[in-house]
C-alpha cells in the first residue's frame, strides 16, 4: 500500500516533468518555426540592397524588378531557402536604350541551406525562369545588347595566392534548371541572321562538379522560324529534342547516348560524339531518321502544315540517313552527307478518291571536304503517277565555284488534280501541262555567252490554264500557248489568255534568258505582238488605288522601270478601260530600253477625239523626265478639262467652254515623287487649232463690258467665241504664253495676246475692236483736226487697249488707251497718202523745171565760150592774111582772103546767095 502510493507519486511527478518537456519543445520548435519564419523578413532588405550594389558594380544596363514581388522563404520548399523575383528584366543603355534586352515573369531560386551553411559545396536544387522574353540584337558594327558587363578595374594590391580553404574553392552545383513558355527573339544585322523561338519549354539536370557525367535535357518549341539575308529557311515549325550527352569534361568529348530529334513530325536519332581537345573540333556522327512517313516530310514543306495534312493517308518506304565525320578548323571541313529516298509512295486526300501514287525519289546530298568544288546535290530519280499521268525528273547540281547542272523533265500535270490530292487553301488552280525540258551546262558558259555550250531544249503546251487567290480574285487563264526553248532564247505562239476581263493574245520571243535568271548584269531582251479586244484596267485597281476623275486622291509613287528590261510590244487594242476613260482602236509600239519606257507611232481614240503619241518617260533620275509630241484631232474642249489634270491647271477657261480643238504639240518636263508634273520644270510649245468654240457665263465678259461703252454689250448672247483661230502657245518657267489671235467677245472681235501661270494668275492685252463710241467720236475728230489738220478723222468706232490681270475666276481689267478703230484708221491713211501724192507731184514738177532751166543756163554757157574761142581763132587767122596780102599784092593772096572770109561765114550757119555753102 505504501509503495503504491509511492509508485503513484513517482509517476505524477514523471508527468509532470513530461510537460514541461514537452512544453520546452514545442516553445523552441515554435521559436525555430518563427524564425524561419521572422529571418527571410530580417534580411530581406540587407539581401536586396546587396543585390542592387552588385548589379550597380557589374552591368551597364537598367536592372528593373518589383519590390513587391521579391521574397525569401524556407517554407515553400523546406528544408530549403527559396529566393524569389518577380516582374524584372534588363533594359540597354546608350545606343540600346529603348531594347529591352530580358523581360522575365518570374526568377525563382531553390538553394540547399544546409550546404551554404557548411560552405564546402552549395547546392542549388532548382532555376526556374517562367515566361521570360529574350531579344538578342546585334547591329551591323557588331555591336550587341547583351553586352552590359562592366569591365573590371585591376587592383592595386596583389592578391594573395589561394588556399584550399578560400572562397574560390566553393563548388556550386546545379540540380535541375527549367525554362517554361519563354520566347527567345534573336537579330543579327552584321550576319543577316535572324532566329524566332517561340513557346519554349526546357528542363535540364547534371553535375557540373563532377569531371564525366550524363547531361540529360528535354526540349519543346512550339514555332521555330530562321531566315538567313532576304531567304526564309524555317517558318514556324515545331521542334522537340530529348538528349542525354555524355561529358567527359577532363578530355571535352561530348557523347550521344539515347535521343532524339524531330522537326516538326519528322524526326531522326543521333549516334557519335564531338570531341574538343584543343582548337580542332573532331566529330563522328550518324543520324537516321525515327518513326518517319512520308506525311513526315511533308510536314516540312513551309507554311502551316496542320491544315492541309488533315485527313491525308500517306504510305511507302521511306529512307534517310547520313553521317557528319572528320575535323573541323580553318583549313579542313568534316564530310557531310544525307540520302532520302522513298519507294512506293502513295499521298490519298480524304476528299478527293484519285491519289498520287507510285511515288519514288531518290536524293543525296555531299559535302566530302572544305573544296566548294566537291559540293553536290542529286535527285537521281523522280517518279509519279497523278490519275494515270505520269511525270518523271532528275537533278544533278555541283560545284559551288562553277555551277554545273543536269536537269531532266518529262511529264503530263493536271493541276487540279494535284491541288484536289493536295489542296492549296484559298486557291483554284486547274489547267493541263505537257513539258519535256532538258539543260545542263555551267555558270560560267553564260557568264561568257558561251551559250552553244549550254545543252539547253524543251518544249512546253498549257491548255485551259486558270488560277484564282485571294490576292487575284479577277483571275489568270491560259486557254492554250505553246512555248519552246533553246539556250538563246524562248519563243512563246499562239498564246491565248485571260486576265480577270481582259483578254490576252501575244505571240514573240524572250532572249538572254539564262543569262539573266542565273547572272546578275544581264538584260533580258524581248519582242511581242500584243492584241486585245478588252483591256479592263479598272478591275485591278483596289479600292486604295480607284482614281475618281473630279478628285484625285491616290498617293502614287514613281514608277521605275527596270534597266535590264528591253522590250518591244507592239499592241493592238481595239478598248481600254482606265476609271471613266475608255480608249478606243490602241495601236502602236511600247518600247522598255535604258530604264525608260517609249512610245513610237502610238495612235488611240479618246473623249471623242483622236491621239497620236511619240515619246518617252525616263526614271533613272531622282525625278523622272517626259519628254511627248502629242498630237490631237476634234477633241472636246470640255471634256478635255474634265479628264486631264494639267488641263485643268494651265487652261481654266476651257472649263466654260464648248466646242473641239486641235493641236500639235511638243512637251517636256520632270515628275514629282507622286507623278505628278513639276510645272516649273515644264517647257513645251505647239499650234493649238480651235475650229469653232464658245466660252459661256465668263466673269472677265462683264468686267469688259464696262469699259467698252457701258451698255454697248448689254444686247448680246454673253458668250465669248472662237473660230478658225490658230493659237502659237508656249509653256515654259510655269507659265504659258499665247501669241496674237482673235476672238469675238459680246459680238465685238477682240485681238488677245499674253500668259497664265499654274497658279491661275492672269496677264493678258485686249484689244476691242470697232466699238460705237457716242461723244467720244467728236474728241478723237476734233483732236485729230487740231492735230493732223485732218477733218473727220475718226467717225463713230474705236479700238479699246485693255490689260487683264488677277486670276480667271476674279479678274482685274484695266484701261490703258483708246485709238482710231481699224476701218477708221484705213481711211485716215487714204486721204494722208493722197495728199503725200499730190505734195510729190508738185515738188517733182518743180524740180524738173528747175533742172530745164538749169541745163539751158549750162548750154548757153558753153555755145558763148565756144564762140569766143572760135572768134579769137579767126581773128588770128585774119590778120595773119593781111600781113600777106599787103606783102605779097597779088591775086592769089586776094583770093586765100576771101576763102577765110568764107570759113567764117560757114562757121556761123550763113549761106551764100544762091544756096551754095
Amino acid at each position: 500500500m505504501h509503495r503504491s502510493a509511492i509508485d503513484c507519486g513517482n509517476y505524477g511527478q514523471i508527468i509532470i516533468h513530461m510537460k514541461k518537456v514537452l512544453i520546452i519543445i514545442f516553445s523552441l520548435l515554435g521559436l525555430l518555426l518563427l524564425a524561419m519564419a521572422l529571418v527571410p523578413v530580417f534580411f530581406k532588405d540587407d539581401i536586396q540592397k546587396a543585390l542592387d550594389e552588385q548589379v550597380a558594380n557589374n552591368v551597364n544596363a537598367r536592372i528593373y524588378y518589383s519590390t513587391d514581388d521579391f521574397s525569401l522563404s524556407l517554407f515553400r520548399s523546406f528544408p530549403n531557402l527559396s529566393v524569389q523575383v518577380g516582374n524584372f528584366g534588363v533594359v540597354g543603355v546608350d545606343k540600346f536604350e529603348s531594347d529591352t534586352l530580358a523581360a522575365i515573369g518570374s526568377f525563382e531560386l531553390t538553394i540547399d541551406i544546409m550546404s551554404a551553411i557548411n560552405g564546402e559545396k552549395i547546392v542549388i536544387k532548382k532555376v526556374l525562369l517562367d515566361d521570360p522574353l529574350i531579344n538578342v540584337h546585334v547591329l551591323e558594327d557588331g555591336s550587341a545588347n547583351y553586352d552590359i558587363a562592366k569591365a573590371s578595374e585591376p587592383s592595386a594590391v596583389e592578391e594573395a595566392p589561394a588556399t584550399e580553404d578560400s572562397a574560390t574553392d566553393i563548388a556550386i552545383v546545379v540540380e535541375k534548371w527549367q525554362i517554361v513558355d519563354g520566347e527567345i527573339d534573336y537579330v543579327d544585322l552584321s550576319s543577316e541572321i535572324s532566329l524566332l523561338l517561340d513557346g519554349l519549354n526546357h528542363e535540364g539536370s547534371g553535375d557540373f562538379t563532377l569531371e564525366v557525367f550524363d547531361l540529360m535535357t528535354k526540349t519543346t518549341i512550339d514555332a521555330a522560324s530562321f531566315a538567313y539575308g532576304n531567304e526564309v529557311y524555317m517558318d514556324r515549325k515545331s521542334i522537340s529534342a530529348d538528349i542525354t550527352l555524355n561529358m567527359d569534361l577532363a578530355n571535352m568529348k561530348f557523347t550521344f547516348m539515347d535521343n532524339k530529334l524531330a522537326v516538326n513530325q519528322f524526326g531522326m536519332g543521333l549516334e557519335g560524339f564531338v570531341s574538343m581537345p584543343d582548337e580542332n573540333i573532331d566529330m563522328d556522327i550518324t543520324f537516321e531518321g525515327k518513326d518517319i512517313d512520308l506525311k513526315s516530310i511533308l510536314s516540312l514543306i513551309p507554311g502551316s502544315y496542320k491544315g492541309y495534312l488533315d485527313g491525308i493517308t500517306a504510305g511507302g518506304t521511306i529512307g534517310f540517313d547520313g553521317y557528319v565525320n572528320g575535323t573541323y578548323n580553318e583549313n579542313s571541313m568534316p564530310q557531310v552527307a544525307a540520302n532520302l529516298s522513298v519507294a512506293n509512295g502513295s499521298i490519298k486526300y480524304a476528299e478527293y478518291p484519285i491519289p498520287i501514287e507510285q511515288l519514288t525519289v531518290n536524293a543525296g546530298f555531299e559535302y566530302p571536304s572544305a573544296d566548294l568544288k566537291d559540293f553536290s546535290f542529286t535527285v537521281s530519280n523522280f517518279s509519279v503517277l497523278v490519275d494515270g499521268e505520269q511525270t518523271t525528273a532528275s537533278l544533278l547540281f555541283k560545284d559551288l565555284e562553277d555551277y554545273y547542272w543536269n536537269f531532266k523533265l518529262d511529264g503530263n500535270l493536271d493541276l487540279e488534280k494535284i491541288t484536289k490530292v493536295v489542296p492549296l487553301e484559298g486557291m483554284e488552280l486547274a489547267g493541263k501541262i505537257n513539258a519535256t525540258l532538258a539543260s545542263s551546262g555551267r555558270m560560267s558558259d553564260i557568264e561568257q555567252e558561251n551559250y552553244k555550250n549550254l545543252a539547253t531544249s524543251g518544249s512546253m503546251s498549257i491548255k485551259d490554264f486558270s488560277y484564282t487567290s485571294p490576292d487575284l480574285p479577277q483571275g489568270f487563264g491560259i486557254a492554250s500557248t505553246k512555248a519552246s526553248f533553246n539556250p538563246e532564247e524562248i519563243t512563246l505562239e499562239g498564246f491565248k489568255g485571260n486576265a480577270g476581263n481582259t483578254d490576252l493574245n501575244l505571240n514573240g520571243k524572250i532572249g538572254h534568258y539564262l543569262d539573266y535568271a542565273l547572272g546578275e548584269e544581264a538584260t533580258l531582251t524581248g519582242a511581242f505582238d500584243f492584241s486585245s479586244s478588252l483591256v479592263d484596267l479598272n478591275e485591278w485597281m483596289t479600292e486604295e488605288d480607284t482614281v475618281v476623275v473630279e478628285e484625285d486622291t491616290t498617293a502614287l509613287e514613281v514608277v521605275r522601270i527596270p534597266t535590264n528590261i528591253d522590250f518591244v510590244l507592239s499592241s493592238s487594242i481595239d478598248k481600254l478601260v482606265y476609271s471613266t476613260y475608255d480608249i478606243n482602236n490602241f495601236q502602236g509600239s511600247v518600247v522598255i530600253r535604258d530604264g525608260a519606257l517609249r512610245m513610237e507611232g502610238v495612235q488611240f481614240e479618246l473623249l471623242e477625239g483622236t491621239f497620236e503619241m511619240s515619246g518617252a518617260y525616263e526614271t533613272l533620275p531622282e525625278d523622272p523626265l517626259y519628254d511627248f509630241d502629242l498630237g490631237i484631232k476634234d477633241l472636246s474642249i470640255a471634256k478635255a478639262f474634265q479628264g486631264f489634270e494639267t488641263v485643268k491647271t494651265l487652261a481654266p477657261f476651257a472649263e466654260k467652254m464648248t466646242g473641239n480643238f486641235s493641236t500639235d504639240f511638243q512637251i517636256a518636263g520632270s515628275l514629282l515623287q507622286d507623278m505628278s508634273p513639276d510645272y516649273n520644270t515644264m517647257q513645251g510649245f505647239g499650234l493649238v487649232n480651235v475650229a469653232n468654240a464658245a466660252l459661256n457665263e465668263v466673269k472677265l465678259l462683264s468686267t469688259v463690258s464696262g469699259f467698252a461703252g457701258g451698255n454697248t454689250l448689254k444686247d448680246n448672247d454673253g458668250t465669248v467665241t472662237l473660230k478658225d483661230v490658230l493659237l502659237q502657245t508656249e509653256i515654259r518657267d510655269g507659265r504659258v504664253y499665247v501669241q496674237p489671235f482673235e476672238m469675238n467677245i459680246g459680238g465685238y472681235s477682240t485681238a488677245v495676246e499674253g500668259s497664265n501661270g499654274v497658279e491661275g494668275d492672269l496677264d493678258y492685252t485686249m484689244t476691242v475692236q470697232e466699238v460705237a463710241t457716242g461723244a467720244a467720236g467728236s474728241a478723237l475728230n476734233s483732236l485729230a483736226s487740231s492735230t493732223l489738220g485732218i477733218n473727220n478723222a475718226v467717225s463713230t468706232k474705236v479700238d479699246i487697249d485693255l490689260g487683264v490681270g488677277g486670276t480667271f475666276l476674279s479678274p482685274k481689267v484695266g484701261f490703258q488707251g483708246l485709238r482710231p478703230s481699224k476701218s477708221q484708221q484705213s481711211a485716215n491713211a487714204k486721204k494722208i497718202a493722197a495728199a503725200k501724192a499730190q505734195e510729190e507731184l508738185r515738188k517733182a514738177k518743180a524740180k524738173a523745171k528747175a533742172e530745164a532751166e538749169k541745163r539751158k543756163a549750162e548750154a548757153k554757157k558753153l555755145a558763148d565760150k565756144k564762140k569766143k574761142e572760135a572768134e579769137a581763132r579767126l581773128k588770128a587767122e585774119q590778120e595773119a592774111a593781111t600781113k600777106k596780102l599787103n606783102s605779097e599784092a597779088t591775086g592769089a593772096a586776094k583770093e586765100e582772103v576771101d576763102k577765110a572770109k568764107d570759113k567764117i561765114k560757114n562757121l556761123f550757119g550763113k549761106k551764100k546767095k544762091g544756096g551754095g555753102k
